[in-house]
Order: C-alpha cells, then structure tokens, then sequence
C-alpha cells in the first residue's frame, strides 16, 4: 500500500493535500500523525502538522457519472436503514416543520455543490428539538471547510437564514462536511489538554492562538472540571483567544 508524508497548518488541511495528491475524496484517506509541527510557547506548536497517508483499504472508485445510493439514517434507532436506498438525500422523517426544514436545507445545498462542480451529497444526520444536522458526504470537501472550518461556518450561517425565511420556521442548522466538526473538536480538545499540561509542569499561563467563538467554547468546556486549570477570554474581534492559567 504506497503512503505519502504530506504537511498542512492543520490535521484537516494536511488531510485535504494528501486528498488531492492520492486522487481521492477526503473520506477515503487514512492517516497517522507523524510531527505535530515546530514547538512554541511552553514547548507546544505553531508549526505545519506532517502525516502519513494512504488510500482506505476497501475504498472503491466511484464510477463516474453514476450516481452513489444515499442511506435512509432513521432518527429513532441512529441506524442505517439498509432496504431503504434512493438516488439522491432525503431528510429524517420527523414530519411537518422539520421536514419543510430539511427539505429546503437539502436543495439549496444541491444547488450550490452543482454550481460548485463538487461531488458531494447533503445528508440528515439528526433531528432534535429545534436543531438539525446535515452532513456533506463525498467527493473532495475541503473546499466547503476552508480554513479552521471558516468557509462552513460561513455556509452554515447563510443556509440557515435563508432556510429559515424561506420556510417561516426557526430551526437551527449545524452543518458538516465528512464528520469534520468531531475530528475538529477533538483536535482541540487534545490541545486544550496538552497546553494545560505545560501550564501546570511549568506554573505559568499560555495564550492560544485567536479561535472563533465556538472554537473557544469548545476549549472552555474541555478544562471545565480541570482542578488546576482556569480559562478565560480575552482580546477584541479577531484576536480574542483562550488563556488558560494555573489556579493558584
């Protein structure tokens, strides 16, 4: 099996270039950290990631032109209803405003990835209360992630005020592309681990880089129960970033 050693900022851009390089989509890449990049403040990093790659074992080509089946993902079992495959995505059947919802959220994206030329599929992942997931699956979406998730972010915020007007509802979108939000929280968790790891070896605080707001919550949240750590936000617009520091 031939493997590639490519480098990025980050994990997923990283992902993307060993992508392109392979001549696959994104979800059929396998890969493993080799160099977490050039260390910074308090011994962690700035630097470009650099991973080993390769294809999927299993992966197949799809045959161009062809159409891939979509799966039916049933909302009370959080299964794949094998029997039930169709040409193109159908939503979560949750009835009335949900699907109204889910159905306008679908063909909007269907309209932007085939302006886009983008081999992808929107999918339902979930339904819940007053919040619904759809997930981009296929072809190369790294375009629809862009940097640090900005350009999904940006999507998932003007889908979900059209949708919304179009349909008079307001439902809550979260939009992803090939289960990039949990690699991405992950990623961030594990540095919000290790950066509070060197502020507790080494007794003084760390500054992250400047994150988004949901970036932010997301390392906020991760050292919520750490007895020896605080966070907290500071900085303006852009620049606003995580400190954590020892507790005293």
């Amino acid at each position: 099996m031939d493997k590639i050693e490519v480098g990025g900022r980050t994990v997923e851009e990283a992902i993307a270039i060993a992508a392109r390089e392979l001549g696959i989509g994104t979800d059929a890449v396998e890969y493993e950290v080799v160099e977490e990049g050039a260390k910074g403040f308090l011994g962690l990093g700035q630097a470009p990631t650099v991973i080993k790659a390769w294809v999927r074992e299993g992966y197949e080509a799809p045959t161009p032109g062809a159409a891939e089946p979509v799966a039916v993902v049933t909302e009370e079992l959080g299964e794949v209803d094998q029997t039930q495959m169709e040409s193109k995505p159908v939503a979560v059947e949750t009835g009335g405003e949900a699907d109204l919802f889910n159905g306008t959220v679908l063909k909007m994206l269907e309209d932007i990835l085939g302006a886009m030329h983008v081999a992808a599929k929107p999918v339902v992942k979930s339904t819940e209360a007053d919040e619904i997931t759809v997930d981009i699956q296929g072809g190369d979406v790294a375009i629809l992630i862009g940097r640090h998730g900005q350009t999904l972010d940006a999507l998932q915020y003007l889908l979900s005020i059209a949708a919304n007007r179009a349909c008079g509802t307001r439902w809550r979108l979260i939009l992803d592309a090939e289960g990039y939000r949990d690699r991405h929280r992950e990623i961030l968790e594990k540095k919000a681990h290790d950066y509070a790891a060197a502020v507790k070896s080494e007794g003084q605080e760390a500054e992250l880089e400047p994150q988004s707001a949901r970036d932010r919550r997301i390392v906020h949240m991760a050292l919520a129960d750490d007895p020896e750590v605080y966070t907290y936000s500071e900085g303006e617009g852009d620049n606003r970033h995580v400190v954590i520091s020892p507790k005293k």
